[in-house]
């Protein structure tokens, strides 16, 4: 899969011990819509999706993730490798650490029938509710959101970029057609 970006805080000078994480990201397009996820807290959207289980496949993680954010399931079939983004900071959490995530981006079409969600507790604590929102609705969200949430919400940056990065390409119009 091709590696749209890295984003490297350079902040994690004199740490030695790594932690890293994979995670799984939907594109998902329908009418002219991305099925994003927004939360109350941070007023922010990404792209549903989460970490990789052990014993699980790209399909089987992106498969459960979409399900448990957005209520909806992916047609396995329409699975189409996108790219990838790699982040590499000092940890937020207590023990001081290189945190190193790699997310990979499928482009999917989902069923219509939406079911309901099962969100992580931190993710009901943040408000994440499934929206469908248009690319320029979504940009112009997660700008605002990186005024004043970036250095809490790290994500929104990555999200912003591949958001961009998708209007730069013209994947809207790709899928759509």
């Amino acid at each position: 899969m091709r590696e749209l970006h890295t984003f490297d805080l350079l902040n994690d000078e004199g740490l030695t011990k790594t932690t890293s994480r994979v995670a799984l990201r939907a594109i998902i397009i329908q009418n002219g819509k991305l099925a994003m996820i927004q939360s109350n807290t941070f007023n922010e959207c990404k792209f549903p999706g989460g970490g990789l289980e052990e014993g699980e496949t790209h399909t089987m993680c992106l498969i459960r993730e979409v399900q448990e954010e957005a209520g909806l399931i992916v047609i396995p079939s329409s699975i189409q490798p996108y790219g990838s983004i790699r982040e590499k900071r000092k940890s937020t959490y207590d023990d001081p650490c290189i945190f190193e995530m790699t997310s990979y981006y499928y482009v999917a079409h989902v069923e219509s029938k939406i079911h309901p969600l099962n969100l992580d507790h931190y993710e009901k604590e943040y408000g994440y509710h499934m929206v469908w929102l248009s690319l320029d609705e979504a940009i112009s969200i997660n700008e605002k959101a990186m005024l004043f949430h970036h250095d809490v919400a790290t994500w929104i940056e990555r999200e912003l970029f591949v958001l961009k990065r998708i209007k730069q390409e013209g994947l809207m119009e790709i899928v759509h057609s």
